[in-house]
């Protein structure tokens, strides 16, 4: 990729959401292959982009730019197996279904409810319909096929309904007329999200998706049809849109052995790399243990210090919260520093209470765990069998847990920060750790034998350190040339000397080798280059200076 290009994205990449609570969003104006614009996005942020609801839609709509009205690549593709998925988004991993005898029999891709039961029909029968808003459903007494019944339902609803257990199947089936077939909001579904999220929003233009062979498997969002989605050939060459907080680059680790004060290793990472270690994944933390010199086993300084100001985090360290959250009225009341969701609201909590929890894996979306952990331990066992703590990000992610009972979730309140600024929020705290009682520790070390956690020390403490970022000290080597010379040397001629350095240039050139450093002699005490036969080795500078 070009530097001109390389720029392009750069600065067409830099929009995102104000609001923790919506998935960030940043539209690339570069117009590149369906897979291309997938690693892109993975590189760059975390995926091609993944839509939950119609409010991810119309955000989407309003950040392609203005003077552009074709499509956009989005995260969906076609995948390897059909599922059963509801028009809100919801999933199907706590599967209620009410199917009639010898049903689904392959009839169709949506389903319609007849005498409470439920049938699968084509997607193109005409038939009344149900909406919902709120906890209330309504019967539409129109006929429309599934699609245009989804469209009337999201315009002048919220969509169509999800049934989940026997009793709002029963309501919906008591305001409903004998004997007539009714949509709900189930389909089969053969799509799949970049991401591997597990949410079944869909926003198809009306004709789509076609069950065609080869009529494309991936999927691009118009500007100007309202935002609606179709199927196009992979290869396609379309701007696209990421979602995720924009990834920085993988630092560099430089294990520093020398004992220092917090205060003293980060000015000393600061000269002569980039700042202090910060760490933004389980992956950095090891990296970080095999950094450190197998000899040493005691904790050493990374870039985390306390901040004074407490603020509500996740722990997969995507992003802090904003005031716009889901805590229920009353909340957070200083119970606690760990969060709970009961119910659909959040609650805090103490960390040391033992509750069910919910992990998120990067494959397959929430995973429900019954069994009850403290918060902390909860954290570590969904790092080490999943991903992370579940984020939520939308209404509709918390919907998956609002009939469950009390569950960690992986907001926590923190106050610490890193030595650059970077927002990041990933924590590795030890057992018991931080304390909170204390004061005096306010910056953190991590532990070269207990698998990289951390924990609070005094500022003062002096103890090695690991500092990221490229050495920034001008690395010089030193080329010792022996020649020799009929008659009399002249070898310390300046003249000579560049006529032999110019030589040298021209060489390396020939060579592939040019280099922008300048070349130049050493010249010894006594303020000549060459000298019978002596030899001289250089040695390198591996420390930090006094700062």
């Amino acid at each position: 990729m070009d530097g001109s290009l390389f720029v392009l994205l750069l600065l067409s990449g830099l929009f995102w959401s104000s609001s923790a609570l919506s998935r960030p969003y940043h539209y690339i104006n570069v117009r590149m292959s369906w897979p291309e614009a997938q690693s892109y996005c993975r590189s760059k942020y975390t995926d091609l982009a993944t839509v939950d609801s119609m409010g991810d839609v119309n955000r989407l709509v309003n950040i392609v730019d203005a003077g552009y009205s074709g499509s956009v690549w989005i995260g969906l593709k076609r995948g390897t197996q059909k599922r059963w998925g509801w028009s809100n988004g919801e999933n199907t991993t706590s599967e209620y279904y009410n199917w009639d005898s010898a049903q689904p029999n392959g009839d169709g891709d949506c389903v319609a409810t007849f005498s409470s039961a439920w049938h699968d029909a084509p997607c193109s029968h005409l038939l009344y319909f149900t909406c919902y808003t709120g906890n209330t459903s309504y019967l539409i007494t129109i006929n429309k096929n599934w699609a245009d019944a989804q469209s009337y339902c999201r315009q002048y609803y919220t969509d169509m309904p999800t049934i989940h257990n026997s009793t709002e199947n029963d309501n919906i089936s008591k305001m409903l007329y004998s004997g007539w077939y009714v949509w709900i909001g189930l389909f089969l579904d053969s799509w799949e999200w970049s991401d591997k999220w597990i949410l079944f929003f869909r926003h198809w233009a009306a004709g789509q998706p076609s069950m065609r062979s080869g009529s494309g498997d991936c999927v691009g969002m118009s500007k100007t049809n309202s935002g609606r989605w179709a199927q196009y050939s992979c290869d396609l060459q379309s701007p696209f849109i990421c979602h995720g907080w924009p990834r920085p680059s993988v630092p560099m680790y430089q294990f520093m052995n020398q004992s220092m004060t917090w205060l003293d290793a980060q000015r000393c990472c600061r000269a002569r790399f980039t700042d202090l270690a910060t760490v933004m994944t389980m992956n950095d933390v090891r990296r970080l243990v095999t950094t450190v010199d197998p000899g040493y086993n005691s904790s050493v300084w990374i870039g985390l210090h306390a901040l004074g100001v407490r603020r509500w985090l996740w722990s997969m360290g995507d992003s802090a919260i904003s005031q716009d959250s889901m805590w229920h009225p009353g909340e957070p009341s200083g119970d606690g520093e760990c969060v709970r969701s009961f119910n659909g609201s959040w609650y805090d909590e103490s960390c040391s209470t033992v509750l069910p929890f919910v992990c998120f894996n990067d494959s397959t979306g929430f995973i429900i765990n019954k069994t009850a952990m403290t918060w902390r331990d909860a954290q570590g066992y969904c790092r080490q069998h999943h991903t992370d703590l579940v984020s939520i990000s939308s209404p509709e992610q918390q919907n998956l847990i609002s009939n469950e009972s009390s569950l960690w979730i992986g907001l926590f309140l923190d106050s610490w920060e890193w030595s650059n600024r970077w927002h990041y929020f990933f924590r590795y705290w030890a057992a018991d750790q931080p304390l909170l009682s204390s004061v005096s520790s306010n910056c953190a070390g991590m532990s070269a034998t207990d698998s990289g956690k951390w924990a609070q020390y005094s500022c003062d403490l002096k103890q090695p350190f690991i500092c990221y970022g490229d050495d920034k000290l001008i690395k010089k080597q030193v080329v010792r040339v022996k020649l020799s010379c009929n008659g009399k040397c002249t070898l310390n001629d300046p003249s000579l000397q560049t006529t032999i350095l110019n030589e040298i240039s021209e060489k390396l050139k020939s060579m592939g080798l040019e280099s922008d450093r300048k070349l130049s002699w050493r010249k010894r005490e006594d303020e000549e280059v060459f000298h019978l036969e002596s030899n001289r080795t250089a040695n390198s500078n591996n420390k930090c200076n006094g700062q």
